[in-house]
């Protein structure tokens, strides 16, 4: 689980504003327990101060102790680049499950109905820039 988790968020990108909310909203709603429950243990893992947050230097030592591998300041400086969307400095927890999560998890077509759903406010079967801008503003 952990070598997965680790290439997952080693190749995690959010291009898009509505991409990552989607993902967002999945990853903290819509996850099986066993899902919350292996990346939780990832997680607890990697904090080794137990502060709730991954630091950079965590991060590396995470990945030397579970990949066997170094990672790179420029490879860990593009994994936070890409996976710390608030730009704290830190991975935080629900940073790290969307960045963690296998795509194909994600993106499964009942998750992906659920955070349709979510989106569309009024229920017409069609997102319209006014529902998004609203999921955006006050978070769904």
């Amino acid at each position: 689980m952990a070598l997965s988790v680790l290439d997952n968020m080693k190749d995690f990108r959010v291009d898009q504003t509505l991409k990552q909310a989607t993902y967002a909203f999945i990853a903290s709603q819509l996850l099986t327990k066993q899902e919350k429950d292996n990346l939780a243990k990832v997680f607890k893992a990697f904090d080794k101060n137990g502060d709730g947050k991954l630091s950079m230097e965590e991060v590396k030592e995470g990945y030397l102790e579970h990949y066997g591998k170094v990672m790179s300041d420029e490879e860990v400086e593009n994994m936070f680049n890409s996976v710390d969307t608030d730009r704290s400095g830190f991975i935080d927890y629900s940073e790290f499950v969307v960045a963690a999560m296998n795509e194909r998890q994600l993106t499964s077509n009942d998750k992906l109905q659920a955070a349709f759903k979510m989106f569309d406010k009024d229920g017409s079967g069609i997102i319209s820039a006014d529902e998004i801008k609203e999921v955006l503003t006050f978070g769904g």
